[in-house]
């Protein structure tokens, strides 16, 4: 995964997936332990990401890595400049538009996956946006990929900071698939 503005945001990780979320929660992408973890995708999401809805963890670091930074979009403006972020996979590259951030509380809509197109996943979308902290005025639908990055808030545990994008783009990375062209 990695944020457009290298400057703004730094991050830029590999995405771990394990089946569970407590593997790479305090250890790195080889399984040594280590405090900052590792950005991992939620464990009952398909690797491949080709769920809906999938949601990727990160520990919101003080000296700004990992999801550290994320908190940069609690700031009014920060977002019209940094909207765009990618996630690559062995295949595929997908690219995401910010649409919504808030404090969601842990164990709520937010962190349920398993959504399919329709109106339950709709209402959940528009819930998203009616919760936002900034109006973005992007209203993503029931058919769209939404990726939700979510990281501790640092004010306990009973919520989490969640910036919630939709997937605008998407480009196969696999090399036999790719045309060549001539000169």
């Amino acid at each position: 995964m990695r944020f457009d503005d290298q400057n703004e945001l730094g991050i830029n990780y590999p995405i771990v997936h394990s089946g569970d979320n407590e593997k790479y929660l305090r250890k790195d992408i080889h399984g040594n332990k280590h405090i900052a973890g590792s950005i991992f995708l939620e464990g009952l999401n398909q690797s491949d990401f080709s769920d809906l809805y999938n949601i990727i963890y990160g520990h919101n670091m003080n000296n700004g890595s990992m999801f550290g930074s994320l908190k940069k979009y609690k700031d009014e403006g920060f977002w019209k400049k940094n909207q765009y972020f990618t996630v690559y996979t062995e295949s595929t590259a997908y690219r995401y538009k910010i649409f919504s951030y808030e404090d969601a509380v842990n164990g709520g809509n937010v962190y349920k996956v398993g959504y399919q197109p329709g109106e339950e996943y709709q209402t959940f979308i528009d819930e998203m946006v009616k919760d936002s902290d900034f109006d973005t005025g992007i209203r993503p639908k029931s058919t769209n990929k939404i990726l939700t990055l979510s990281t501790c808030t640092g004010n306990g545990y009973s919520k989490r900071f969640a910036v919630h994008a939709v997937c605008i783009d998407t480009q196969t990375t696999d090399q036999t698939k790719l045309k060549e062209t001539d000169d």
